[in-house]
């Protein structure tokens, strides 16, 4: 049994011989290190103490990333419409920024978490347990598109922009609509003012105004037998009360559920215009001194039934029978020269004169059939 020192090692090298083979015992700072071999010491060793603390060293590692994982899961689960970045930097400022970080990464490769934009602000949230398993086995090109798509909200998303802002090629993003389709997470919407180009939006979403053209399309189609009802009910409505407000005129149209969709006020202060611009109604505005000032048609304080409070000096329009309502046809209306083409050639003993028009013979009624003349 020798003792030396192997180059480039610190401590002492102890050796023995048993068997025919040379057992070495190194010790560094009382750490002994054990090497088994024929050969020169120094040739290879096998450190089983430091081994032992590289695995504790990643144990500790692997500890922080799930408590650093947890808090930031703890966080969303509190703020479940999404937290602000800035928001969870201060919510867990004890754990570092790399941690943090780390912890993000992994949160979102498990889709445990997602993150979008707001604005200029990335927003952090908590990805349910359903919405999870919805996502399981889709690639980040899937997640990428879907992502651009739910941003896009109920105005949708149509092909070309997508493609510029994904930068995927289109028989990719072809490709991914179908894969997304066919999980039920997005859908395919026709606009109705550009018929030929269709829309993404996410699946559970109903498509704005602008696309659908609101109540007043069926099936992508301007509806005028529906506009048409609704305009004779208003206007029998407001005749028959004399005097009424928006806010009843919704109210008869909801009660009578004369729409087969709900209709908001908008739609029906467009129903009502349309008769104030044809002349069938009149509107004007009157400031209410108080609850129970404003006076109904027939003069006795009753606004029909209407128990709103207005408030104090509030404006409110009301909507009238028209006092001179405009005729659908009158003589001046529908006077031939008008519309005539060849108005400025039309001379008393000319050519062309009232006295030998048939179109003026027919406007007076006095019997002449243009198509027989």
């Amino acid at each position: 049994s020798t003792s030396r020192s192997a180059p480039g090692h610190r401590g002492a090298i102890r050796s023995s011989k048993v068997g025919g083979r040379v057992r070495y015992e190194h010790r560094v700072a009382d750490v002994p290190l054990t090497l088994r071999g024929r050969a020169n010491p120094s040739s290879c060793f096998t450190e089983r103490p430091p081994s032992r603390r590289r695995k504790g060293r990643h144990r500790s590692l692997a500890g922080k990333s799930a408590m650093a994982e947890a808090a930031i899961l703890e966080q969303c689960r509190l703020h479940p419409e999404g937290i602000p970045d800035q928001d969870l930097a201060q919510k867990i400022s004890h754990i570092p920024v790399n941690d943090r970080a780390q912890a993000i990464n992994s949160l979102l490769s498990s889709r445990k978490l997602q993150i979008y934009k707001d604005g200029d602000t990335i927003v952090y949230k908590l990805v349910m347990q359903e919405e999870a398993v919805k996502f399981r086995g889709l690639a980040s090109e899937d997640l990428l598109v879907y992502q651009i798509i739910q941003q896009s909200g109920n105005s949708g998303i149509w092909t070309k922009e997508l493609k510029q802002r994904s930068n995927l090629p289109q028989a990719q993003i072809t490709k991914i609509f179908k894969s997304l389709e066919a999980r039920k997470l997005i859908k395919a919407v026709k606009s109705v003012s550009q018929q030929n180009r269709k829309v993404y939006m996410l699946y559970e979403l109903e498509p704005s105004r602008e696309i659908t053209g609101g109540a007043w399309y069926t099936e992508h189609e301007y509806d005028a037998e529906f506009i048409n009802v609704l305009r004779e009910q208003c206007e029998k409505f407001i005749v028959g009360q004399g005097k009424v407000t928006l806010d009843q005129v919704s109210d008869f149209v909801k009660k009578t559920k004369l729409s087969h969709v709900e209709l908001g006020k908008e739609e029906v202060l467009q129903i009502v215009n349309t008769l104030v611009y044809d002349g069938k109604v009149d509107q004007f505005d009157e400031h209410q001194k108080g609850e129970g000032d404003a006076d109904d048609a027939k003069g006795d304080g009753d606004v029909g039934n209407d128990e709103r409070d207005y408030g104090d000096g509030e404006k409110v329009t009301y909507y009238v029978p028209a006092a001179y309502p405009v005729p659908e046809k009158s003589a001046f209306t529908s006077v031939p020269c008008g519309v005539c083409p060849v108005f400025n050639e039309c001379r008393p003993g000319g050519l062309i004169s009232p006295e030998t028009c048939v179109y003026m013979e027919e406007w007076l009624g006095l019997g002449m059939d243009p198509v027989d003349s």
